[in-house]
């Protein structure tokens, strides 16, 4: 796989398109996130391409930070192969990674006629360029008439050429639109995720970090189970609301964190760590608001919350990877959010209509939150056992 890439400009005029803001991004910036998110280790960049909003932008970005190698005399370029990235242009990283895998001395397909492609060169061609791109001299119509019989690598994605700020508008319209996550649920998709990009937006503008919207997740997700804790109606539905907030802000998190290549391990746990005590709190909170309209349901609620930290701990440390499609969605399905508004809704529900049955509420969420784990150990167990089983059956 390529480790290289390298930004060019393909005319003059792409000097102040690489700048155009994506949001609230340099188009530049882009791009170098783009390919350190398809697997490249060094991005050459042009020193012209410095500008005081591309250096604040890799500032936010330990990765991207790290990526950047600026041809200003000093190097920046090794001969090996390496991908050649238009300044101003934008594609999706999954496209790139495509470009990146495929042989040598291939270009993206939806690159080939904007004047502006995306390709691969080796050592050599890289070495015919080379002067070029150190000093940011203009390469479309080098690249493009060199294209010839080239094979084409289809991203089968999109790719925007940024030329002014229509262009740039229509490439921030396709990078929110990719910011879902593979398991987002059709309520994630319809409520959470028109909430959070508003967030998202607001954060991305002002800096704000996806570790503080994570902390902030978690302060919302707390006050939530205060809420519910009080048992009367109004705070029920009150803690109800601030669970949809907590939910919000927990998408807008990852959001913040792909949109400015900002996602870390320390990241990853917060996120983690806050989410499992803000789910463990709240059926603590189910379980108190039940011991106090009808006297039980607080040593059910005690084991739905081992449930829960169970769940996180087994589906971080032992993640096996699911045999099948049908089990992906029941993992899925069980570590999805949904539930946790199906058991708030009906505790409401129950507490107006009908509480002497919340304690029977208590004890479904207890088994509930045990099922995640219980199927990732069962998967898991499932798994080895295939594999201890293929041996046996290759040997006959």
């Amino acid at each position: 796989m390529i480790r290289q890439a390298a930004l060019y400009l393909a005319t003059d005029d792409d000097t102040h398109a690489a700048r155009l803001p994506v949001v609230g991004r340099p188009v530049a910036f882009r791009a170098i996130l783009a390919a350190v998110r398809a697997g490249v280790r060094r991005v050459a960049v042009p020193a012209r391409l410095r500008s005081p909003d591309l250096d604040a932008a890799l500032a936010t970005s330990p990765s991207a930070r790290a990526a950047v190698v600026w041809c200003d005399g000093h190097g920046g370029l090794t001969p090996e192969p390496t991908l050649l990235l238009p300044a101003a242009a934008l594609a999706p990283a999954p496209a790139l990674s495509r470009l990146l895998t495929a042989p040598t001395g291939s270009v993206l397909t939806e690159s080939r006629a904007t004047g502006t492609p995306a390709l691969t060169v080796d050592g050599a061609g890289l070495a015919r360029l080379r002067a070029a791109l150190m000093d940011g001299t203009p390469l479309g119509g080098v690249l493009t008439r060199g294209l010839g019989d080239l094979p084409a690598v289809g991203g089968g994605r999109w790719f925007v050429r940024v030329s002014d700020a229509g262009a740039a508008a229509d490439a921030e319209g396709r990078l929110w639109r990719e910011l879902g996550s593979p398991i987002d649920t059709r309520l994630d998709v319809a409520v959470h995720r028109r909430l959070s990009k508003w967030v998202t937006r607001a954060a991305v503008a002002r800096g704000v970090t996806a570790n503080w919207i994570t902390v902030a997740s978690g302060v919302v997700g707390l006050g939530a189970a205060a809420c519910v804790a009080r048992a009367d109606a109004a705070a029920v539905a009150g803690g109800l609301l601030l669970y949809l907030v907590a939910v919000v802000l927990d998408h807008s998190d990852g959001e913040v964190a792909r949109l400015t290549l900002t996602e870390s391990a320390v990241g990853e746990w917060l996120d983690i760590a806050l989410d499992t005590i803000v789910h463990a709190s709240l059926v603590l909170a189910l379980g108190q608001a039940a011991a106090s309209v009808t006297g039980g349901g607080l040593a059910a609620s005690v084991a739905a919350a081992a449930g829960v930290v169970a769940s996180a701990l087994v589906g971080k440390l032992r993640p096996p990877a699911p045999l099948a499609a049908r089990d992906r969605g029941l993992l899925d399905a069980l570590s999805s959010r949904d539930g946790f508004y199906a058991m708030l809704v009906l505790f409401l529900v129950l507490r107006l209509a009908a509480p002497a049955l919340l304690p029977t509420l208590m004890l479904a969420v207890a088994a509930g939150t045990h099922a995640y784990w219980v199927a990732r150990l069962a998967l898991l167990a499932r798994r080895r056992r295939h594999a201890a089983a293929s041996p046996a059956r290759r040997a006959l």
